[in-house]
This record gives structure tokens, C-alpha cells and sequence, in this order.
């Protein structure tokens, strides 16, 4: 394939002072759609700021535009990605004359051992009247998801899955009891869940297809849906996050009253989650200290860091009620550091008296 030299030093002089985005042979941008398309990707990831400017306009007003769930995208601008990581693209598909796709390869920097990872995000690329913009992948690869209405929750469910309709009225019946429990106003609008199958298809509703990390599930608050791999239609942990908004700041507030009331995922009980914690405890292999610190292996995912912030949750429940609670979650300037201190402060105890009374209930 030949390439098109003078394209390539225009973009080079656009583009000298910062790296840019590598183009694999396979990739021919002596075509001048590709060379366009190219173009645009190199422009966004030169932006200094984290902004929907390049982003397509339905998300003009929005908060929440990017749904890739990795934390690179949401700490760093797109420059600094491009100085952090080597930023390949590694493909560049034309769907139609307005629409098109790249996958961007990140590599890290080799740590203090040489060792690297490499995660590969794809994104949507929108032709509208002769400019282009960035959008996710939701809308496009959730094609092959068969839709179900119900009153309360609207479904998305992968082609490998057979719910039937009858299942899912019974989870918009119970979400209605899930309000009621948790004494949440009523419920304005239907719940979106996605149903998925695969890890890949759970990760094309994120933005991802190669990612060091993972996980089972999660909710988009600002727009009202739900991901997960799971073929329960009533997930209630990710509903209960749905339910209650994004309004905690603060892990053990937030995970907390899911885990509580919704179980710590899809397959573990809160009371199940209670006795690995309560065995670990009587073990010597956990404190509260240190569970307080989440300084335990797989400290976003762990059983015993959910059970404990569960556990959490329950004893302020316990000792000043569910409307208490929510004035805690509600106030955001509770973070995950600060947590225990805020609590103390509020609550007119000592640190010391809450995490006896916590661990009273763990051990109990």
C-alpha cells in the first residue's frame, strides 16, 4: 500500500510537538476517507482538556459522555494519554458513508520489572454535514440484543439468553417493592438493562475490547441503564445504584447500601459476603483497619471489602435510621477517606465506639 507522503507531513507539522497515533500497514491513508478519519483521531487525542467538544451533539448538555469505564479516560486528557501510553490505531472500518469505527491500542510504559499491558478501546466515528465526531458503542452493538418491555424496566437481552416474559413482568413487579424497602419515591421513568452474556458483550456497551481489568456489572446513573453479565432479569444490587442516584461520594456509602440490600453480585449473598468476613476476622487475616484501608487483594472487587461496607451501612441503619443514612449519602463532601472521621463528626461518637459497634455486628 502506498502511502500518501504529503498528507503525512501535514500531519506531522500539525502535530510535531506531541506523539502522535501509529498507524499499522494495514491501515491505508492514501485513501482520503481513512486519511480524513485519521486526521480526526489525531486532532481529539491532542486535546488538553477532558471535554465532549469533539464528541457527537446529542451529548451537548451531558455531563456523562465518555461510557468507557476505564479510569485512564476519565483522569488523564487525551494528550497526556498519548504521552503516557503509545496509542496505536489498530483498526479503521468504514461502515457506511456517515459512519465509521476505530480501535485505539494504549501500551504502557514498561515498570520498574519491564513489565506492560496494552488495553484496546473502540470508539464510533459520526460523519454529520462534513464534520466528524466521537460516540460510544452502546447504541450501535446493542443490535443484536433482543428487546422486551415491561412497566418498569425496559430490556436489552443477549441473543444467547432465554427469558421469558413472564420473568421479566415479575422483576418489574418486585423493582416497584425494591422502591417501597428502600423508601425511594416512585419510579419516573423506566429502568434500561442491558442482559449480556460475554464479557465482549458487555465490553462493547463500554467502549472496550481489550481491557486489563473486568467486571460483572455496573450502572450508568446519569442515564438511567444497566450492564451486567447475568441472566437474572432482577439484578438488585445495580438496581438499588439506579434507584438511589449518584449521589455518595464515597465507596463504603455507595457499594454499601447495594451490598446490603442487594447482595455484594450476582451470586453472593450479603449474609453469605457476612460469614467469609466474620471466618477472616476469626482467622487474624482481617481488622478492621485494614479492611477500612481496602488493603486486601482485589480491593475494588473483594467479597470481604463489600461485606464490611455493608456491614457498614447497616449499623448507622441500625442506630439512627434510613432517612439518617440518606442525609449521609446524600452529602457529598463524604469521600472514602474521610469516611470514618465524617461519620464521628456527625454522629457525636468516637472513631473508637463505631468500630466496635461495626465490628460487634461482623462478629456476632
Amino acid at each position: 500500500m502506498k502511502r500518501n507522503l504529503l498528507f503525512f507531513l501535514m500531519t506531522m507539522t500539525c502535530f510535531d510537538a506531541v506523539s502522535q497515533v501509529k498507524v499499522p500497514v494495514k491501515i491505508d491513508t492514501s485513501q482520503h476517507k481513512i486519511a480524513e478519519i485519521y486526521r480526526f483521531v489525531n486532532t481529539y487525542m491532542q486535546q488538553d482538556t477532558i471535554s465532549n467538544q469533539l464528541w457527537h451533539p446529542k451529548y451537548k448538555n451531558k455531563i456523562n459522555y465518555n461510557y468507557t469505564m476505564d479510569w485512564i479516560w476519565s483522569e488523564y486528557t487525551p494528550r497526556q494519554i498519548t504521552r503516557r501510553f503509545t496509542i496505536t490505531l489498530a483498526e479503521l472500518q468504514q461502515v457506511n458513508d456517515t459512519l465509521s469505527y476505530v480501535k485505539l491500542m494504549a501500551e504502557s510504559k514498561p515498570n520498574k520489572n519491564g513489565d506492560t499491558y496494552s488495553n484496546v478501546y473502540k470508539f464510533y466515528i459520526v460523519n454529520i454535514k462534513g464534520k466528524y465526531y466521537l460516540d460510544n458503542c452502546k447504541d450501535y452493538d446493542s443490535d443484536r440484543f433482543k428487546q422486551h418491555h415491561t412497566q418498569n424496566i425496559q430490556y436489552f437481552v443477549s441473543p444467547f439468553y432465554q427469558i421469558s416474559q413472564a420473568q421479566m413482568d415479575q422483576a418489574s413487579s418486585s423493582l416497584d417493592e425494591l422502591y417501597k424497602q428502600l423508601k425511594r419515591p416512585p419510579l419516573k421513568k423506566a429502568l434500561t438493562y442491558y442482559m449480556c452474556a460475554t464479557e465482549e458483550e458487555l465490553n462493547n456497551m463500554i467502549n472496550i475490547v481489550v481491557w486489563d481489568g473486568g467486571f460483572g456489572g455496573f450502572t450508568n446513573i446519569p442515564d438511567g441503564y444497566i450492564v451486567a453479565i447475568n441472566a437474572n432479569p432482577f439484578y438488585k444490587h445495580e438496581f438499588i445504584h439506579a434507584i438511589l442516584g449518584s449521589s455518595a461520594n464515597c465507596f463504603f456509602l455507595q457499594e454499601g447500601i447495594a451490598s446490603l440490600y442487594g447482595g455484594l453480585n450476582k451470586e453472593t449473598t450479603y449474609e453469605e459476603g457476612l460469614k467469609q468476613l466474620k471466618a477472616c476476622y476469626q482467622s487474624g487475616g482481617c481488622n478492621f483497619d485494614k479492611l477500612y484501608k481496602r488493603e486486601v487483594f482485589d480491593q475494588y472487587h473483594s467479597t470481604l471489602i463489600y461485606a464490611f461496607a455493608a456491614t457498614f451501612c447497616k449499623y448507622i441503619i441500625a442506630e439512627h435510621g434510613l432517612d439518617y443514612f440518606y442525609k449521609l449519602y446524600d452529602d457529598t463532601s463524604f469521600t472514602s477517606e474521610n469516611f470514618l472521621e465524617k461519620i464521628s463528626v456527625k454522629a457525636g461518637k468516637s472513631k473508637e465506639e463505631i468500630k466496635k459497634g461495626v465490628e460487634k455486628l461482623i462478629l456476632n
